[in-house]
Protein backbone atom coordinates (compact mmCIF):
# COMPACT_ATOMS: atom_id res chain seq x y z
CA UNK A 1 0.00 0.00 0.00
CA UNK A 2 2.88 2.31 0.39
CA UNK A 3 3.79 4.48 -2.30
CA UNK A 4 0.09 4.56 -3.51
CA UNK A 5 -1.96 7.61 -3.51
CA UNK A 6 -5.06 7.47 -1.28
CA UNK A 7 -8.54 8.64 -2.70
CA UNK A 8 -10.63 10.39 -0.43
CA UNK A 9 -14.05 9.07 -0.18
CA UNK A 10 -16.83 11.37 -1.35
CA UNK A 11 -18.22 12.37 2.32
CA UNK A 12 -13.97 13.36 2.96
CA UNK A 13 -14.22 15.60 0.20
CA UNK A 14 -17.44 16.77 1.33
CA UNK A 15 -15.84 18.09 4.93
CA UNK A 16 -12.72 18.87 3.37
CA UNK A 17 -14.44 21.40 0.85
CA UNK A 18 -16.51 22.27 3.35
CA UNK A 19 -13.71 23.14 5.92
CA UNK A 20 -11.91 25.26 3.50
CA UNK A 21 -15.20 27.21 2.56
CA UNK A 22 -15.52 28.18 6.31
CA UNK A 23 -11.80 29.21 6.12
CA UNK A 24 -12.14 31.50 3.39
CA UNK A 25 -15.77 32.73 4.77
CA UNK A 26 -13.88 33.75 8.73
CA UNK A 27 -11.49 35.25 6.35
CA UNK A 28 -13.85 37.35 4.50
CA UNK A 29 -15.88 38.71 7.44
CA UNK A 30 -12.89 39.90 9.01
CA UNK A 31 -11.76 41.95 6.33
CA UNK A 32 -15.29 43.03 5.77
CA UNK A 33 -14.68 43.90 9.61
CA UNK A 34 -11.73 45.90 9.45
CA UNK A 35 -12.93 47.93 6.34
CA UNK A 36 -15.98 48.88 8.35
CA UNK A 37 -14.18 49.91 10.97
CA UNK A 38 -11.86 51.89 9.53
CA UNK A 39 -14.39 53.56 7.17
CA UNK A 40 -15.92 53.97 10.60
CA UNK A 41 -13.10 55.87 11.46
CA UNK A 42 -12.59 57.88 8.10
CA UNK A 43 -9.02 56.08 7.80
CA UNK A 44 -8.68 56.56 3.61
CA UNK A 45 -5.93 55.31 3.22
CA UNK A 46 -3.49 52.77 1.33
CA UNK A 47 -3.88 49.90 3.94
CA UNK A 48 -7.78 50.84 3.45
CA UNK A 49 -6.99 50.18 -0.37
CA UNK A 50 -5.28 47.04 -0.16
CA UNK A 51 -7.95 45.30 2.15
CA UNK A 52 -10.86 46.16 -0.08
CA UNK A 53 -8.83 45.34 -3.54
CA UNK A 54 -8.06 42.11 -1.52
CA UNK A 55 -11.72 40.95 -1.44
CA UNK A 56 -12.92 42.55 -5.01
CA UNK A 57 -9.99 40.19 -6.43
CA UNK A 58 -12.38 37.52 -5.21
CA UNK A 59 -15.67 38.74 -5.20
CA UNK A 60 -16.04 41.95 -8.26
CA UNK A 61 -19.41 42.87 -7.30
CA UNK A 62 -19.51 44.34 -3.76
CA UNK A 63 -20.20 48.06 -4.87
CA UNK A 64 -19.66 49.19 -1.32
CA UNK A 65 -16.21 48.48 -1.49
CA UNK A 66 -15.66 50.33 -4.84
CA UNK A 67 -17.54 52.99 -3.26
CA UNK A 68 -15.08 53.07 -0.67
CA UNK A 69 -11.87 53.34 -3.34
CA UNK A 70 -13.58 56.00 -4.99
CA UNK A 71 -14.00 57.87 -1.65
CA UNK A 72 -10.13 57.32 -0.78
CA UNK A 73 -8.72 57.96 -4.40
CA UNK A 74 -10.91 61.24 -4.92
CA UNK A 75 -9.14 62.15 -1.32
CA UNK A 76 -5.46 61.26 -2.30
CA UNK A 77 -5.95 63.89 -5.29
CA UNK A 78 -5.45 66.66 -2.89
CA UNK A 79 -2.25 65.18 -1.14
CA UNK A 80 -0.52 63.32 -3.65
CA UNK A 81 1.50 64.59 -7.40
CA UNK A 82 0.07 63.63 -10.73
CA UNK A 83 2.20 60.77 -11.25
CA UNK A 84 1.05 59.45 -8.00
CA UNK A 85 -2.55 59.43 -8.45
CA UNK A 86 -2.13 58.71 -12.09
CA UNK A 87 0.41 55.19 -10.60
CA UNK A 88 -2.84 54.71 -8.61
CA UNK A 89 -5.44 54.92 -11.54
CA UNK A 90 -3.60 52.83 -13.60
CA UNK A 91 -3.60 50.05 -10.62
CA UNK A 92 -7.12 50.69 -10.47
CA UNK A 93 -7.40 50.34 -14.16
CA UNK A 94 -5.26 46.88 -13.57
CA UNK A 95 -7.99 45.74 -10.49
CA UNK A 96 -10.74 46.22 -12.69
CA UNK A 97 -9.43 44.15 -15.37
CA UNK A 98 -8.57 41.53 -13.03
CA UNK A 99 -12.13 41.52 -11.37
CA UNK A 100 -13.27 41.22 -15.18
CA UNK A 101 -11.58 38.17 -16.00
CA UNK A 102 -13.56 36.27 -13.08
CA UNK A 103 -16.61 38.06 -13.88
CA UNK A 104 -17.26 39.52 -17.89
CA UNK A 105 -20.69 40.81 -16.53
CA UNK A 106 -20.01 42.81 -13.45
CA UNK A 107 -21.96 45.93 -13.55
CA UNK A 108 -19.76 47.18 -10.46
CA UNK A 109 -15.92 46.83 -12.03
CA UNK A 110 -17.36 48.29 -15.34
CA UNK A 111 -18.48 51.08 -13.94
CA UNK A 112 -15.40 51.56 -12.12
CA UNK A 113 -13.45 51.73 -14.99
CA UNK A 114 -15.48 54.67 -16.32
CA UNK A 115 -14.96 56.35 -13.28
CA UNK A 116 -11.36 56.00 -13.45
CA UNK A 117 -11.32 57.04 -16.78
CA UNK A 118 -13.63 59.99 -16.33
CA UNK A 119 -11.76 61.44 -13.16
CA UNK A 120 -8.16 60.80 -14.44
CA UNK A 121 -6.59 63.90 -16.48
CA UNK A 122 -4.86 61.15 -19.25
CA UNK A 123 -7.36 58.71 -20.20
CA UNK A 124 -6.18 56.35 -23.09
CA UNK A 125 -9.46 55.85 -25.16
CA UNK A 126 -7.68 53.68 -27.69
CA UNK A 127 -6.43 51.32 -25.49
CA UNK A 128 -10.39 51.33 -23.84
CA UNK A 129 -11.30 50.44 -27.49
CA UNK A 130 -8.75 47.83 -27.85
CA UNK A 131 -9.78 46.41 -24.61
CA UNK A 132 -13.48 46.00 -26.04
CA UNK A 133 -12.10 44.18 -29.32
CA UNK A 134 -10.49 41.90 -26.84
CA UNK A 135 -13.27 41.04 -24.66
CA UNK A 136 -15.87 40.49 -27.60
CA UNK A 137 -13.49 38.43 -29.09
CA UNK A 138 -13.93 36.04 -26.13
CA UNK A 139 -17.99 36.90 -25.63
CA UNK A 140 -19.37 38.57 -28.98
CA UNK A 141 -22.44 39.02 -27.20
CA UNK A 142 -21.44 40.59 -23.53
CA UNK A 143 -23.72 44.02 -23.31
CA UNK A 144 -21.90 44.85 -20.90
CA UNK A 145 -19.01 45.11 -23.01
CA UNK A 146 -21.11 46.60 -25.85
CA UNK A 147 -22.67 49.41 -23.16
CA UNK A 148 -18.97 49.63 -22.32
CA UNK A 149 -18.08 50.48 -25.89
CA UNK A 150 -20.89 53.27 -26.41
CA UNK A 151 -19.40 54.70 -23.28
CA UNK A 152 -15.92 54.54 -25.04
CA UNK A 153 -17.18 55.50 -28.31
CA UNK A 154 -18.98 58.90 -26.76
CA UNK A 155 -15.40 60.04 -25.62
CA UNK A 156 -12.93 59.49 -28.41
CA UNK A 157 -15.62 59.79 -31.09
CA UNK A 158 -14.26 57.24 -33.36
CA UNK A 159 -15.11 56.67 -37.79
CA UNK A 160 -18.42 56.11 -37.14
CA UNK A 161 -18.22 53.65 -40.26
CA UNK A 162 -15.15 52.01 -38.78
CA UNK A 163 -17.97 51.10 -35.89
CA UNK A 164 -20.53 50.14 -38.08
CA UNK A 165 -18.53 48.10 -40.35
CA UNK A 166 -17.01 46.86 -36.60
CA UNK A 167 -21.01 45.93 -36.01
CA UNK A 168 -21.16 43.91 -39.38
CA UNK A 169 -18.11 41.85 -38.78
CA UNK A 170 -19.13 40.65 -35.23
CA UNK A 171 -22.67 39.84 -36.93
CA UNK A 172 -20.88 37.44 -39.65
CA UNK A 173 -18.80 35.70 -36.77
CA UNK A 174 -22.77 35.26 -35.06
CA UNK A 175 -25.19 36.47 -36.13
CA UNK A 176 -27.50 35.88 -33.16
CA UNK A 177 -25.81 38.88 -31.18
CA UNK A 178 -28.70 41.27 -30.30
CA UNK A 179 -26.24 44.08 -29.03
CA UNK A 180 -24.55 44.36 -32.60
CA UNK A 181 -28.02 44.40 -34.11
CA UNK A 182 -28.83 47.14 -31.44
CA UNK A 183 -25.70 48.84 -31.98
CA UNK A 184 -25.64 49.30 -35.45
CA UNK A 185 -29.54 50.39 -35.85
CA UNK A 186 -28.25 53.84 -33.71
CA UNK A 187 -25.53 54.28 -36.14
CA UNK A 188 -27.90 53.26 -38.97
CA UNK A 189 -29.66 56.43 -38.49
CA UNK A 190 -26.67 58.68 -38.03
CA UNK A 191 -24.47 57.53 -41.22
CA UNK A 192 -27.19 57.07 -43.86
CA UNK A 193 -30.24 59.29 -43.10
CA UNK A 194 -32.42 60.12 -46.16
CA UNK A 195 -31.98 63.77 -46.01
CA UNK A 196 -33.69 64.65 -49.40
CA UNK A 197 -36.95 62.03 -49.15
CA UNK A 198 -36.90 62.82 -45.29
CA UNK A 199 -36.94 59.49 -44.15
CA UNK A 200 -35.31 57.65 -41.51
CA UNK A 201 -32.64 56.14 -43.54
CA UNK A 202 -31.47 56.16 -47.19
CA UNK A 203 -33.15 53.37 -49.64
CA UNK A 204 -30.36 51.78 -50.89
CA UNK A 205 -29.41 51.23 -47.34
CA UNK A 206 -32.52 50.51 -46.36
CA UNK A 207 -32.39 48.03 -48.84
CA UNK A 208 -29.05 46.66 -47.74
CA UNK A 209 -30.13 45.74 -44.30
CA UNK A 210 -33.11 44.13 -44.78
CA UNK A 211 -31.62 41.76 -47.38
CA UNK A 212 -28.24 41.38 -44.58
CA UNK A 213 -31.15 40.30 -42.00
CA UNK A 214 -33.13 38.13 -43.85
CA UNK A 215 -29.73 36.47 -44.37
CA UNK A 216 -28.90 36.06 -41.40
CA UNK A 217 -32.49 35.22 -40.10
CA UNK A 218 -32.90 32.24 -42.81
CA UNK A 219 -29.40 31.04 -41.47
CA UNK A 220 -31.23 30.07 -38.17
CA UNK A 221 -34.59 30.66 -38.02
CA UNK A 222 -35.08 30.26 -34.72
CA UNK A 223 -32.58 32.55 -33.30
CA UNK A 224 -34.88 35.92 -32.78
CA UNK A 225 -31.99 38.81 -33.32
CA UNK A 226 -32.23 38.98 -36.64
CA UNK A 227 -35.89 39.12 -36.48
CA UNK A 228 -36.33 41.47 -34.41
CA UNK A 229 -33.88 43.98 -35.96
CA UNK A 230 -35.97 42.82 -39.52
CA UNK A 231 -39.06 44.63 -36.89
CA UNK A 232 -37.32 48.04 -36.01
CA UNK A 233 -36.26 48.06 -39.87
CA UNK A 234 -39.94 47.47 -41.13
CA UNK A 235 -40.56 50.29 -38.83
CA UNK A 236 -38.02 52.88 -40.26
CA UNK A 237 -40.82 54.82 -41.96
CA UNK A 238 -41.37 58.53 -42.12
CA UNK A 239 -43.62 59.67 -39.71
CA UNK A 240 -45.85 63.31 -39.80
CA UNK A 241 -47.43 64.38 -36.88
CA UNK A 242 -51.42 64.72 -37.84
CA UNK A 243 -54.23 66.11 -35.94
CA UNK A 244 -56.53 63.36 -35.78
CA UNK A 245 -60.24 64.67 -34.41
CA UNK A 246 -60.85 67.58 -32.76
CA UNK A 247 -64.23 68.28 -30.14
CA UNK A 248 -65.66 71.38 -29.42
CA UNK A 249 -68.45 71.01 -26.81
CA UNK A 250 -70.06 73.46 -24.58
CA UNK A 251 -68.13 71.20 -21.81
CA UNK A 252 -65.32 70.85 -22.81
CA UNK A 253 -62.66 70.89 -25.76
CA UNK A 254 -59.97 68.72 -27.21
CA UNK A 255 -57.38 67.91 -30.12
CA UNK A 256 -56.37 64.46 -30.43
CA UNK A 257 -53.17 63.69 -32.83
CA UNK A 258 -51.73 60.50 -34.42
CA UNK A 259 -48.76 60.45 -31.86
CA UNK A 260 -47.76 62.46 -28.57
CA UNK A 261 -46.69 65.53 -28.88
CA UNK A 262 -45.56 67.81 -26.28
CA UNK A 263 -47.30 71.16 -25.17
CA UNK A 264 -44.92 73.60 -26.69
CA UNK A 265 -45.64 71.56 -29.76
CA UNK A 266 -49.50 72.41 -29.62
CA UNK A 267 -48.93 76.01 -28.68
CA UNK A 268 -47.01 76.94 -31.57
CA UNK A 269 -48.74 74.78 -34.28
CA UNK A 270 -52.26 74.56 -33.21
CA UNK A 271 -54.97 77.43 -33.58
CA UNK A 272 -58.95 77.26 -32.99
CA UNK A 273 -60.85 79.58 -35.19
CA UNK A 274 -64.49 80.58 -34.05
CA UNK A 275 -66.65 82.47 -36.34
CA UNK A 276 -62.90 83.28 -38.09
CA UNK A 277 -61.90 84.42 -34.53
CA UNK A 278 -58.77 82.79 -32.98
CA UNK A 279 -59.46 81.82 -29.61
CA UNK A 280 -57.29 82.12 -27.07
CA UNK A 281 -57.00 79.33 -23.75
CA UNK A 282 -54.27 76.99 -21.89
CA UNK A 283 -53.48 73.76 -22.93
CA UNK A 284 -53.40 70.90 -20.37
CA UNK A 285 -52.50 67.35 -21.30
CA UNK A 286 -54.95 64.43 -20.76
CA UNK A 287 -52.73 61.99 -18.52
CA UNK A 288 -51.15 64.80 -17.17
CA UNK A 289 -47.78 63.68 -18.75
CA UNK A 290 -45.02 66.67 -20.67
CA UNK A 291 -46.12 64.56 -23.70
CA UNK A 292 -49.54 63.70 -24.89
CA UNK A 293 -51.92 62.59 -27.79
CA UNK A 294 -55.14 64.74 -26.39
CA UNK A 295 -54.36 67.87 -24.82
CA UNK A 296 -57.42 69.55 -23.85
CA UNK A 297 -58.07 73.41 -24.24
CA UNK A 298 -59.30 75.48 -21.68
CA UNK A 299 -60.71 78.84 -22.88
CA UNK A 300 -64.05 81.21 -21.93
CA UNK A 301 -65.35 80.67 -25.16
CA UNK A 302 -69.22 79.98 -24.64
CA UNK A 303 -70.03 77.38 -27.56
CA UNK A 304 -73.89 77.35 -28.73
CA UNK A 305 -75.42 76.31 -31.91
CA UNK A 306 -74.88 76.80 -35.60
CA UNK A 307 -71.20 78.35 -35.02
CA UNK A 308 -68.31 78.20 -37.66
CA UNK A 309 -65.75 76.31 -35.90
CA UNK A 310 -61.90 75.62 -37.45
CA UNK A 311 -58.98 73.89 -36.67
CA UNK A 312 -55.08 74.75 -38.24
CA UNK A 313 -52.52 72.98 -37.93
CA UNK A 314 -49.13 74.15 -39.16
CA UNK A 315 -47.66 71.16 -40.32
CA UNK A 316 -44.26 72.46 -41.26
CA UNK A 317 -43.37 76.66 -42.24
CA UNK A 318 -45.11 76.69 -45.53
CA UNK A 319 -47.99 74.03 -44.80
CA UNK A 320 -51.01 74.14 -43.04
CA UNK A 321 -54.03 71.55 -43.04
CA UNK A 322 -57.48 72.84 -41.93
CA UNK A 323 -60.13 70.81 -40.44
CA UNK A 324 -63.63 71.94 -40.80
CA UNK A 325 -65.58 70.65 -37.64
CA UNK A 326 -69.31 69.73 -38.37
CA UNK A 327 -72.25 70.24 -36.02
CA UNK A 328 -73.44 66.73 -35.09
CA UNK A 329 -75.85 67.78 -32.12
CA UNK A 330 -76.90 71.29 -30.71
CA UNK A 331 -73.53 73.01 -28.97
CA UNK A 332 -71.82 69.72 -29.92
CA UNK A 333 -68.92 70.04 -33.32
CA UNK A 334 -66.32 67.24 -34.27
CA UNK A 335 -63.90 67.22 -37.05
CA UNK A 336 -61.93 64.14 -37.84
CA UNK A 337 -59.12 64.47 -40.11
CA UNK A 338 -58.23 61.51 -42.85
CA UNK A 339 -56.09 58.40 -41.61
CA UNK A 340 -54.12 55.90 -43.20
CA UNK A 341 -51.91 53.57 -40.98
CA UNK A 342 -50.07 51.64 -43.84
CA UNK A 343 -46.51 52.60 -43.27
CA UNK A 344 -45.12 54.50 -46.76
CA UNK A 345 -42.41 52.77 -48.06
CA UNK A 346 -40.23 53.66 -51.28
CA UNK A 347 -40.85 52.06 -54.60
CA UNK A 348 -37.63 50.25 -54.71
CA UNK A 349 -37.90 49.81 -50.67
CA UNK A 350 -41.41 48.08 -51.31
CA UNK A 351 -40.36 45.91 -53.75
CA UNK A 352 -37.53 44.66 -51.36
CA UNK A 353 -40.53 43.65 -49.14
CA UNK A 354 -42.14 41.57 -51.75
CA UNK A 355 -39.19 39.49 -52.75
CA UNK A 356 -38.24 38.95 -49.23
CA UNK A 357 -42.24 38.09 -48.41
CA UNK A 358 -41.99 35.48 -51.06
CA UNK A 359 -38.87 33.91 -49.60
CA UNK A 360 -40.35 34.05 -46.91
CA UNK A 361 -43.16 32.53 -48.16
CA UNK A 362 -40.75 29.74 -49.51
CA UNK A 363 -39.25 28.77 -46.39
CA UNK A 364 -43.17 28.11 -45.05
CA UNK A 365 -43.17 25.41 -47.00
CA UNK A 366 -40.16 24.14 -45.95
CA UNK A 367 -40.89 24.89 -42.22
CA UNK A 368 -44.45 25.44 -41.74
CA UNK A 369 -44.54 25.58 -38.12
CA UNK A 370 -41.79 27.76 -37.76
CA UNK A 371 -43.33 30.79 -35.81
CA UNK A 372 -40.99 33.53 -36.51
CA UNK A 373 -40.94 32.65 -40.04
CA UNK A 374 -45.07 33.12 -39.96
CA UNK A 375 -44.30 36.14 -38.04
CA UNK A 376 -42.29 37.66 -40.50
CA UNK A 377 -44.44 36.89 -43.15
CA UNK A 378 -47.60 38.40 -41.46
CA UNK A 379 -45.61 41.80 -40.69
CA UNK A 380 -44.56 41.89 -44.97
CA UNK A 381 -48.49 41.44 -45.68
CA UNK A 382 -49.23 43.66 -42.94
CA UNK A 383 -46.25 46.57 -44.15
CA UNK A 384 -46.90 46.37 -48.11
CA UNK A 385 -50.86 46.38 -47.96
CA UNK A 386 -52.91 45.59 -44.76
CA UNK A 387 -56.13 46.17 -46.44
CA UNK A 388 -55.83 43.51 -48.97
CA UNK A 389 -54.13 40.86 -46.68
CA UNK A 390 -56.16 41.56 -44.13
CA UNK A 391 -57.69 37.93 -44.04
CA UNK A 392 -54.51 36.78 -43.92
CA UNK A 393 -53.17 38.42 -41.34
CA UNK A 394 -55.88 37.91 -39.11
CA UNK A 395 -55.47 34.32 -40.04
CA UNK A 396 -51.68 33.83 -39.66
CA UNK A 397 -52.10 35.91 -35.76
CA UNK A 398 -54.95 32.94 -34.91
CA UNK A 399 -52.58 30.35 -36.13
CA UNK A 400 -49.58 32.10 -34.19
CA UNK A 401 -51.55 31.80 -31.19
CA UNK A 402 -51.79 27.93 -31.34
CA UNK A 403 -48.35 27.32 -32.26
CA UNK A 404 -46.17 29.39 -29.73
CA UNK A 405 -48.98 29.68 -26.84
CA UNK A 406 -46.27 31.13 -24.56
CA UNK A 407 -46.78 34.27 -26.33
CA UNK A 408 -50.50 34.09 -27.14
CA UNK A 409 -51.16 37.41 -25.17
CA UNK A 410 -48.52 39.15 -27.83
CA UNK A 411 -50.31 38.01 -30.88
CA UNK A 412 -53.75 38.83 -29.48
CA UNK A 413 -52.63 42.42 -28.89
CA UNK A 414 -51.17 42.55 -31.55
CA UNK A 415 -54.47 41.00 -33.44
CA UNK A 416 -56.60 43.35 -31.19
CA UNK A 417 -54.34 46.33 -32.92
CA UNK A 418 -54.88 45.87 -36.52
CA UNK A 419 -58.23 44.90 -36.29
CA UNK A 420 -58.75 47.97 -34.55
CA UNK A 421 -57.09 50.15 -37.52
CA UNK A 422 -58.76 48.20 -40.54
CA UNK A 423 -61.99 49.21 -38.68
CA UNK A 424 -61.00 53.28 -38.69
CA UNK A 425 -59.44 53.41 -41.79
CA UNK A 426 -62.88 51.67 -42.99
CA UNK A 427 -65.76 53.98 -40.92
CA UNK A 428 -63.60 56.60 -39.19
CA UNK A 429 -65.50 59.50 -42.04
CA UNK A 430 -68.70 58.87 -40.24
CA UNK A 431 -69.86 61.20 -37.76
CA UNK A 432 -71.67 59.08 -35.69
CA UNK A 433 -71.20 59.80 -32.08
CA UNK A 434 -71.31 55.99 -31.20
CA UNK A 435 -68.62 53.23 -30.92
CA UNK A 436 -69.52 50.24 -31.06
CA UNK A 437 -66.61 47.72 -31.36
CA UNK A 438 -67.59 45.21 -34.56
CA UNK A 439 -65.30 42.35 -33.72
CA UNK A 440 -65.17 40.63 -30.28
CA UNK A 441 -62.22 38.94 -28.01
CA UNK A 442 -60.27 42.13 -27.78
CA UNK A 443 -57.76 42.16 -25.47
CA UNK A 444 -56.61 45.63 -25.76
CA UNK A 445 -57.49 49.15 -26.76
CA UNK A 446 -54.91 50.73 -29.32
CA UNK A 447 -55.74 54.11 -30.81
CA UNK A 448 -58.29 54.99 -28.38
CA UNK A 449 -57.66 58.68 -28.81
CA UNK A 450 -59.20 58.37 -32.13
CA UNK A 451 -62.87 57.75 -30.46
CA UNK A 452 -62.21 60.84 -27.41
CA UNK A 453 -64.94 62.47 -29.58
CA UNK A 454 -67.81 59.70 -28.77
CA UNK A 455 -70.30 59.83 -26.36
CA UNK A 456 -71.55 56.33 -25.99
CA UNK A 457 -68.84 53.89 -26.40
CA UNK A 458 -69.77 49.81 -26.22
CA UNK A 459 -66.93 47.58 -25.23
CA UNK A 460 -68.52 44.96 -23.97
CA UNK A 461 -67.79 40.82 -25.19
CA UNK A 462 -64.33 41.85 -25.25
CA UNK A 463 -61.39 39.86 -23.33
CA UNK A 464 -60.27 43.23 -21.56
CA UNK A 465 -58.49 43.07 -18.24
CA UNK A 466 -58.20 45.67 -15.73
CA UNK A 467 -54.96 46.86 -17.04
CA UNK A 468 -56.59 48.51 -19.79
CA UNK A 469 -58.61 50.98 -17.12
CA UNK A 470 -56.25 53.58 -17.33
CA UNK A 471 -56.22 54.29 -20.82
CA UNK A 472 -59.98 54.95 -20.75
CA UNK A 473 -58.98 58.32 -19.90
CA UNK A 474 -59.02 59.24 -23.69
CA UNK A 475 -62.89 58.74 -23.55
CA UNK A 476 -63.10 61.99 -22.44
CA UNK A 477 -66.46 63.15 -23.82
CA UNK A 478 -67.92 59.99 -23.17
CA UNK A 479 -71.16 59.87 -21.22
CA UNK A 480 -72.13 56.02 -21.47
CA UNK A 481 -69.88 53.71 -21.54
CA UNK A 482 -70.69 49.81 -21.68
CA UNK A 483 -67.57 47.14 -20.26
CA UNK A 484 -69.99 44.66 -19.22
CA UNK A 485 -68.47 41.05 -20.25
CA UNK A 486 -65.12 41.51 -19.64
CA UNK A 487 -62.62 39.92 -17.69
CA UNK A 488 -62.51 42.74 -15.04
CA UNK A 489 -61.12 41.79 -11.65
CA UNK A 490 -60.89 45.20 -10.29
CA UNK A 491 -62.15 49.13 -10.93
CA UNK A 492 -58.94 50.18 -9.25
CA UNK A 493 -57.04 52.35 -12.16
CA UNK A 494 -60.57 53.64 -13.58
CA UNK A 495 -60.26 57.18 -14.54
CA UNK A 496 -62.22 60.24 -13.58
CA UNK A 497 -64.16 60.64 -16.61
CA UNK A 498 -67.20 62.96 -17.27
CA UNK A 499 -69.36 59.88 -17.13
CA UNK A 500 -72.96 59.25 -16.68
CA UNK A 501 -73.11 55.70 -16.99
CA UNK A 502 -71.40 52.64 -16.58
CA UNK A 503 -72.34 49.10 -17.29
CA UNK A 504 -69.65 46.92 -15.56
CA UNK A 505 -70.59 44.32 -13.41
CA UNK A 506 -72.29 41.91 -15.74
CA UNK A 507 -69.95 39.60 -16.34
CA UNK A 508 -66.45 40.57 -15.08
CA UNK A 509 -65.24 39.19 -11.81
CA UNK A 510 -65.49 42.18 -9.30
CA UNK A 511 -66.47 41.82 -5.67
CA UNK A 512 -68.83 43.91 -3.70
CA UNK A 513 -66.29 45.76 -1.81
CA UNK A 514 -64.89 46.57 -4.79
CA UNK A 515 -67.43 48.01 -6.12
CA UNK A 516 -68.59 50.06 -3.30
CA UNK A 517 -65.37 51.57 -3.02
CA UNK A 518 -66.12 52.77 -6.53
CA UNK A 519 -69.19 54.39 -6.20
CA UNK A 520 -67.94 56.44 -3.31
CA UNK A 521 -65.32 57.63 -5.73
CA UNK A 522 -67.26 58.06 -8.61
CA UNK A 523 -70.85 58.83 -6.73
CA UNK A 524 -71.57 61.03 -9.53
CA UNK A 525 -71.92 57.93 -11.86
CA UNK A 526 -74.95 55.45 -12.44
CA UNK A 527 -74.00 52.02 -12.29
CA UNK A 528 -75.83 49.80 -14.41
CA UNK A 529 -76.46 45.99 -13.47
Amino acid sequence: MHGRLKIRTTEEEKAKKERERQEKLKIFKHAMQKIQNKRKQGELDEEQLNLTGNVLSSNPDIYTLWNIRREILTDFRNNKTEEEISKLYDAELSLTEYCLKINPKSYCAWHQREWVLTTRSDPDWKKELALCNTYLKLDERNFHTWDYRRFVVSQCKPSLKEEFDYTTEKLHDNFSNYSAWHYRSKMLLQLYPDLEGGRPIQDNHHKHELKMVLSAAFTDPDDTSAWFYQRWLLGAVKITTEVVVCTVTALKTSIAFNHTVSIDYVDSKVKLFINDVKVDGEWFSCTGCENDDLWIFKNNQIITDKLIIKLEHSVSDDEKEVIQLEECKPSYYVGKNKINFQNKYSVSVLEELNEQLDACRQLLILEPDNRWTLLTTTFFLQCIDSKAYHKEIIGNLDLLMKLDKQRAGYYCDLKSKWLIEFMLTEDYMKMNLDYNVAFKNLTSLPHLVYYSYCEDVDLSNQSLTSKVLPSLVKLQHCKKLNLSNNKLTTLNGFPLLQLEELKVIEGNNLNTEDIEQFKKKHDYIKLIV
